[in-house]
């Protein structure tokens, strides 16, 4: 279907899928590199507070901190290698029975959890951006002891809302192909 608006070319496809992969796997190896990270600065928290009675400050707050990062950064990446957790005793039923349907089934699907996630990005956005420019009230941690701006962890969660969110579009078409095809 060349030229059809609505269902991109598959080299056009591909080239615009590659790159976004690329990007969500960047996110992800961001993500990875982050948790190895944190158990460095964890076992190190460890040792310097058994060893020298001296733990490192901000440890918890930078692992509160951490963990919905990575959620995040890797939530893109989850969703297109099929990780995300659902339950798949209809759609089995469905590739049996009907595999068109068990397509337009999950094109619904992902059309909704697109859709949902660009409204709570939308709706996120106010938040990123009053943290950006007012960073001085919007910080986690204690004050006078350790805190930490929590733009950075807004801007990175707003970014791997946005990537769930098209990866939620990109399946939900690539769905409406095999439907429309009359496979799974």
């Amino acid at each position: 279907m060349t030229g059809d608006p609505i269902l991109p070319d598959d080299d056009t496809a591909k080239a615009r899928d590659g790159l976004f992969d690329r990007v969500i796997g960047a996110m992800n190896a961001l993500g990875t590199v982050w948790i190895i990270g944190l158990m460095l600065l964890i076992n190190a928290d460890i040792f310097g507070r058994t060893a020298f009675n001296a733990p490192i400050a901000g440890v918890a707050e930078l692992v509160a901190f951490s963990i919905v990062g990575i959620v995040f950064l890797q939530l893109a990446h989850t969703l297109k290698s099929g990780s995300m957790t659902r339950s798949e005793v209809l759609l089995n039923v469905l590739e049996r029975r009907s595999p068109a349907l068990r397509s337009a089934l999950l094109a619904l699907f992902h059309l909704v959890g697109a859709v949902l996630l660009a409204v709570i990005a939308w709706r996120f956005w106010p938040s990123v951006e009053q943290a950006w420019l007012s960073p001085e009230r919007h910080f986690m941690g204690n004050p006078g002891f350790f805190t930490v701006p929590q733009w950075p962890l807004f801007a990175l969660m707003l970014a791997g809302i946005v990537a769930t969110s098209l990866q939620f579009l990109i399946d939900a078409f690539a769905h409406v192909r095999s439907a429309i095809a009359g496979k799974s």
